[in-house]
């Protein structure tokens, strides 16, 4: 039987993608993993999506090439420090990222924190573990109130018993 997104994901990213207003053009994906490259080739068929990669992440690209059928996707392998934000997009996902991407090149949260902010985007859509002790909330709110405002924040209880907290997030 073929993979497929765990029905509590699929209903906490529907619930927060209804809210985007507007034609959704160019599309990135932030710590791509099989979940958000899955959804996102499925809802924007006739989009290349573009996702980030930490560099030589097997453990993200692997299960991506095994469990997503869509190929309208390319991943670029970067550390999100090195990546060229003067590309825009319409949208930006961050799929349980800000708490993973600590674990690679000594990043920080405040710095992964500013150059998710950094990117010209219409739209952020930022899903966390609840409970993850990395995400400061704090923070992350007063980024949002700097940059944007929150136009849907949805909570899921997940089957594995990881909650998800999720931002869609309108920038200025």
């Amino acid at each position: 039987m073929d993979w497929q997104i765990s029905r509590s994901q699929k209903e906490l990213l529907d619930s927060l993608f209804e809210k985007v207003e507007g034609k959704v053009k160019k599309v990135l994906d932030l710590g791509s993993g099989r979940t958000s490259i899955f959804y996102l080739t499925d809802k924007y068929k006739d989009l290349i999506i573009k996702g980030v990669v930490y560099p030589g992440d097997n453990r993200k690209t692997d299960p991506i090439k095994e469990c997503v059928k869509n190929t309208n996707y390319e991943i670029v392998e970067s550390d999100i420090k090195d990546l060229d934000f003067n590309e825009s997009f319409d949208l930006v996902l961050g799929h349980l990222f800000l708490g993973e991407a600590e674990k690679f090149a000594d990043n920080q949260f405040a710095e992964i924190l500013d150059k998710v902010f950094e990117i010209k985007t219409k739209y952020l859509v930022l899903i966390n573990i609840f409970k993850d002790d990395v995400i400061n909330y704090n923070l992350f709110l007063k980024k949002i109130a700097q940059t944007g405002e929150i136009k849907k924040l949805s909570y899921i209880k997940s089957e594995g018993g990881d909650d998800c907290i999720g931002f869609l997030i309108k920038k200025f």
